[in-house]
């Protein structure tokens, strides 16, 4: 089961839902970030969210300032009670993974959902986010900040994380034509997490 758990934490999801549903924080601490990125975005911009959950609070943010957003995610669960919070909002059932949709976005965000992938997969999503985006697109994403596995517990369940190393993740960004415009490393003033912002340049 611990292999599983491991490929496919959206299934993991799938049975917290309801729990992370009520009990995930509707403190909005991205805001700085999600603002940071809309300023290195054109009027209007079109923003997919990869792992979105539920959509509070980013996508919910998001629409507060007439941003059109797409979200993504592989948990039916949580897409059910997103499509009942935002019915006016385009949702995807996806693995991204094997994200193909088919069009491309002025921003990507993948906030606290990439690094549920295991360190063996992550390299491709690079050439995904690439494919998913306009030039001059931002992409935006959360790691750690070393090689490894880590394990959580949410609603009593186990929950995988992995991350590569911080060397790594500038090689991947560079090989995809991105330039890295913020790096914060165990931001305090968010919950701990390392913040990737970096800009398609092609």
């Amino acid at each position: 089961m611990e292999a599983d758990e491991k490929q496919n934490v959206y299934k993991v999801y799938n049975k917290i839902a309801a729990w992370y549903d009520q009990n995930r924080s509707g403190e909005l601490y991205e805001k700085p970030y999600l603002d940071k990125m809309l300023s290195h975005m054109p009027p209007a911009p079109t923003v997919l969210d990869l792992g979105c959950g539920t959509g509070k609070p980013i996508i919910e943010y998001f629409i507060s300032r007439d941003i059109q957003i797409v979200g993504v995610d592989a948990s039916s669960e949580l897409l059910n009670i997103a499509r009942t919070n935002f019915p006016d909002t385009d949702f995807y059932e996806q693995d991204m993974r094997l994200l193909k949709l088919n069009r491309k976005f002025d921003g990507i965000i993948a906030w606290n959902s990439f690094f549920h992938l295991p360190a063996a997969d992550q390299p491709a999503m690079f050439g995904i986010f690439e494919q998913h985006l306009n030039p001059g697109g931002i992409l935006m994403f959360t790691s750690g900040t070393e090689q490894g596995e880590a394990w959580g517990v949410n609603g009593g369940e186990n929950m995988y994380h992995a991350s590569l190393d911080t060397a790594e993740y500038e090689q991947l960004l560079s090989n995809h034509n991105f330039d890295v415009i913020h790096h914060k490393v165990n931001d305090p003033d968010c919950g701990g997490l390392t913040v990737w912002m970096a800009k398609l340049v092609k």
